[in-house]
């Protein structure tokens, strides 16, 4: 028999579950309400129709082909942003003239739409995979410069003073104490610019590239293949969830 204690500790670990599951039933059940019965094309994204066209799509070859070259050009355009925006953001974070030089133009260029810069994108690139790279980029790196700032200008004064204290140049501090405490805000940084960038990235190509899933959407509906469309927006959401995850328990973990 179960304390009274143990069954309050089961239930509150069971009820975020149940919640979450009726979360998803009343969502579903929202669907098949707004798409029954319709007598246009929105009756094509219903459930039932979806759920068939995904099993068709998860045998199509070229389904797996178009997610792999969309995951290559995740992972490229935000291995860039990685690389150029963290430098950047311990720049801006730890020298306050280099924080009030780039203030306005850094505020002026994040504000931007990045799908605005489609037309200067294929004026500098092409057509192909390289300006869906750039867009993506465009989008990812602001999040992680930002955030590493705001971790490196956040960090305890008091290690900085105890680094000072040691001797330690201002090199020093930088590599062994404030690039150390700012690793939580790195990740979470990245975090958040996966989320923008798997929001961009399927936009992104649908303008000019003959791969991917964006252009796999263009591609279903050129041939009023609704369902498909329905069943490929399923897929990309439940991605973008599988891909969260990683990083969500990386900044969970190393959030001390």
């Amino acid at each position: 028999m179960l304390s009274a204690a143990q069954s309050t500790n089961a239930i509150s670990k069971s009820l975020p579950i149940f919640i979450g599951g009726l979360g998803v039933i009343c969502t579903i059940l929202i669907w098949f309400v707004g798409t029954y019965g319709v007598e246009n094309n929105l009756n094509r994204f219903e459930p039932i129709s979806a759920l068939e066209a995904m099993i068709e799509l998860f045998k199509d070859h070229r389904f797996w082909t178009s997610l792999i070259e969309t995951m290559k050009r995740l992972v490229g355009a935000l291995a860039a942003a990685v690389i150029i925006g963290v430098p950047i953001g311990i720049l801006i974070g730890y020298f306050k003239s280099a924080r009030h030089f780039t203030y306005v133009p850094f505020q002026l260029l994040r504000m931007v739409s990045p799908l605005s810069w489609t037309p200067i994108a294929i004026i500098l690139f092409g057509i192909g995979s390289a300006p869906v790279y750039f867009l993506v980029f465009i989008a990812a790196v602001w999040p992680i410069v930002y955030s590493t700032a705001g971790g490196i200008s956040s960090a305890n004064p008091v290690w900085l003073d105890v680094g000072k204290s040691f001797g330690g140049s201002d090199w020093d501090i930088l590599r062994r104490i404030l690039i150390r405490a700012t690793i939580p805000s790195i990740l979470l940084g990245m975090q958040l610019a996966l989320g923008v960038a798997w929001i961009v990235i399927v936009p992104a190509e649908m303008l000019g590239v003959a791969s991917g899933l964006g252009y796999m959407i263009l591609d279903f509906r050129d041939v009023n293949d609704y369902a498909s469309i329905a069943a490929l927006i399923l897929v990309i959401g439940f991605l973008g969830v599988v891909l969260d995850f990683p990083l969500r328990w990386l900044v969970t973990r190393y959030s001390w």
